[in-house]
C-alpha cells in the first residue's frame, strides 16, 4: 500500500491470532463529491455517516451487488428519509429528505442533535441487492441511539446476531489555500465465531473492544493520519495486519441513456404533460444532476 494515498479506499484488517476482523475507511474527495453542497450541515453529516457505513458493510459481501442503508424517520424528526448505497465495486451515493422548519427548531436545541433526534425514531434497514434476477435480503430494526453507529450496532445485534462495534465521524475541514471540504472516517470490528483452534474467545473480544473504543472522531477525520497508522495506534499491542484494500469513489447509477429509455416508454400525451416549453427536465435525487430532453428528440 502506498502510504501517500490516505483517502478514498477501504482496508480490511485482522487482529493476529484473535477472533476479530474489521474494516476501516477514510473518505475525502469521494465523500465531498457524493454529498455536494445542497445539504445543511446536520443533514450532510448524518448522510455522510450513512455512506461511510454502507461502504464498510458492502465490502463484506461475497458476491457482486450492493448494500443499501435506509432510515425512515417519523413526523417527530427533521429528517424523514436517509438513503445510501455502496456497490461491491466501492461506488457510493446517497440522498436525504428533510423539513427546514423542524431542522431550524432542532438547531435551536443544543441538548441533542443526534440521529434519534434528527430522525425522530423510526426504522433502520440494511438491504442486500444481488441484482435484478436475485431475491433481495432485508433486515429491519428500530432507530436507537444518538449516533448512526448506535443504530447499526443495534441492527447487527438483533438482526444478524454478530457482535459488532462501529465508529463513524463526518465533518468539514479547511486545509491551507482551500475551501471547506467534507470528509469522514469509519471503522468497525466484528467477532468471528470461535472454533477448536481458537478456543475461548470472549477475553480477546473484550480486549479488542476496549482498544477500539479509544478511537476519536478527530483521528477518523485527520487527513494526515493514514489508515495503517491509525490501526497500528489502536492495536499494535495485539498485533494487526492488513488483509485487503479496495478503492471507494462517488459514482451514481443514473445516466442520460437510461432516463431517455424510461421517457420513451410513455405515450405522447404523458410526455407533453411532463414538458415545459417543449423540454422535459429530469433530476437525479442522488447526484443532483439535471438532464434535459427536448420533446423533438424523444
Amino acid at each position: 500500500m502506498n502510504d501517500k494515498i490516505l483517502d478514498n479506499f477501504l482496508t480490511v484488517y485482522q487482529l493476529d491470532a484473535q477472533p476479530v476482523r474489521g474494516r476501516i475507511v477514510k473518505l475525502g474527495a469521494a465523500l465531498d463529491k457524493a454529498l455536494g453542497a445542497r445539504y445543511p450541515d446536520l443533514v450532510a453529516n448524518l448522510l455522510g455517516e450513512a455512506m461511510l457505513l454502507s461502504a464498510l458493510v458492502a465490502q463484506s459481501l461475497k458476491f457482486k451487488g450492493r448494500l443499501v442503508i435506509q432510515c425512515h424517520g417519523t413526523n417527530e424528526g427533521a429528517v424523514s428519509l436517509l438513503m445510501s448505497d455502496c456497490t461491491t465495486d466501492g461506488h457510493i451515493r446517497g440522498y436525504a429528505r428533510w423539513d427546514d422548519d423542524k431542522l431550524e427548531e432542532l438547531m435551536r436545541d443544543n441538548s441533542n442533535r443526534g440521529a434519534n433526534k434528527l430522525l425522530g425514531g423510526g426504522t433502520f434497514s440494511m438491504t442486500i441487492d444481488q441484482g435484478a434476477d436475485m431475491d433481495q435480503y432485508q433486515g429491519l430494526t428500530a432507530i436507537e441511539g444518538e449516533r448512526l453507529s448506535d443504530c447499526a450496532e443495534h441492527y447487527f445485534k438483533h438482526s444478524e446476531q454478530i457482535p459488532t462495534e462501529i465508529r463513524l465521524a463526518c465533518g468539514t475541514i479547511q486545509e491551507p489555500h482551500s475551501d471547506l471540504k467534507r470528509r469522514g472516517g469509519g471503522i468497525m470490528i466484528q467477532k468471528i465465531a470461535g472454533d477448536e483452534n481458537r478456543g475461548h474467545t470472549e477475553e480477546d473480544w473484550d480486549t479488542a473492544k476496549a482498544l477500539f473504543r479509544t478511537v476519536t472522531d478527530s483521528e477518523l477525520l485527520d487527513p494526515n493520519l493514514s489508515q495503517e497508522a491509525l490501526l497500528y495506534r489502536l492495536f499494535h499491542e495485539s498485533g494487526v495486519r492488513v488483509v485487503d484494500t479496495a478503492a471507494v469513489e462517488a459514482r451514481c447509477k443514473c445516466s442520460r441513456e437510461r432516463l431517455e429509455r424510461t421517457l420513451q416508454s410513455f405515450n405522447k400525451t404523458a410526455l407533453k404533460d411532463m414538458a415545459e416549453f417543449g423540454v422535459i427536465n429530469a433530476n437525479c435525487e442522488f447526484c443532483d444532476t439535471t438532464y434535459s430532453f427536448p420533446l423533438t428528440e424523444i
